[in-house]
């Protein structure tokens, strides 16, 4: 005879429940189940399992692809910094040139002063020099910065968490660069090509001129030294140094003191005594041959030269003149 023994459910320590199950052949078994405060924290526990697998895999993805942007960005920036950097390298160059350029025409200009008949080329240029340099600064600041944005490229973060970003905008920065302040500093050095070349002619025309007045100069001749018999003598001047207390000569007006230059500025040569070259400054006193002594004369100057005007002693002209020479 077949007895059958039913067990009641009972639970284990660790939570599991013992309980009679029938199988499909009509036996009893004793079957595991789990209880029913078990089954959320089980399931809580796949979820994490599963989530941390997909984190890895995904994390894992994302490193490899950031790794990879910030390769291709590197190697981008890279690629372009030895070609950036002539760039710039040439702009330097080409601003250093430039600079040179207008120094030369700047002593053009200097180097002008007093040597022309008027100011016109002279203003020409100091104008076309004047917008030269407000070129030059903006182009030297604008290569300022070039060279600044070489320098922050070439230290561009290329941490891969940065993913390549700041290596992607380095490079479309140098790939974009370009110079138009210094393009059109180059401009404005090119139009002083023009007003140095005009500055030049007059700077020839004056030369020539002088060259002309040389020729044409007005040239005085100190014969002697004395008093009335050489005056009278009317070879030329006399030097009358030790009559008159100063430096100065004289010339009776019909022998030659009506020809005496007395416009001021007037280059002179004079030979014999005190012979050089003098500026007259102009008539700087004018004296009555009877009531003047030797006192009223000027003094203060190179030399004196000394004629009565209209051969009249009562209108002694006294011309200063300034050696140059």
């Amino acid at each position: 005879m077949q007895v059958t023994v039913r067990c009641r459910a009972r639970t284990r320590a660790d939570g599991v429940v013992i309980a009679p199950y029938r199988s499909a052949d009509g036996t009893d078994t004793l079957e595991r189940m789990p209880l029913a405060s078990e089954l959320p924290r089980r399931r809580r526990l796949t979820a994490l399992i599963v989530g941390a697998a997909i984190v890895v895999l995904v994390g894992g993805g994302l490193a490899i692809g950031a790794v990879t942007t910030t390769a291709d960005a590197a190697a981008r920036l890279d690629a372009m910094l030895p070609t950036a950097s002539e760039v710039v390298a040439d702009a330097r160059a080409d601003f250093d040139e430039l600079r040179a350029t207008r120094d030369e025409a700047q002593a053009a200009l200097d180097d002008s002063a007093g040597t022309v008949l008027d100011e016109t080329e002279r203003e020409a240029l100091a104008a076309a020099l004047d917008e030269t340099g407000e070129r030059e600064d903006d182009a030297r600041v604008e290569l300022a910065t070039a060279v600044d944005l070489l320098d922050r490229a070439r230290a561009a973060d290329r941490s891969v968490v940065a993913l390549g970003a700041p290596l992607h905008e380095a490079a479309t920065t140098l790939g974009t660069q370009e110079f138009p302040d210094l393009e059109r500093f180059a401009e404005s050095v090119g139009a002083l090509e023009t007003p140095v070349a005009s500055l030049a002619l007059a700077v020839d025309a004056w030369n020539a001129e002088q060259e002309r007045i040389l020729r044409e100069r007005y040239t005085n001749h100190v014969w002697a030294s004395g008093w009335h018999p050489e005056l009278d003598a009317c070879q030329g001047s006399v030097d009358v140094s030790a009559r008159y207390g100063i430096s100065a000569i004289a010339e009776h007006w019909s022998c030659g003191g009506k020809d005496f230059p007395d416009d001021p500025g007037t280059t002179i040569a004079l030979t014999g005594v005190h012979a050089g070259t003098y500026r007259v400054e102009g008539i700087v006193k004018m004296l009555d041959q009877g009531t003047a002594t030797t006192a009223d004369l000027p003094r203060g100057y190179d030399l004196v030269y000394q004629t009565c005007q209209n051969g009249q002693s009562s209108t002694m002209s006294i011309t200063a003149l300034t050696r140059l020479d």
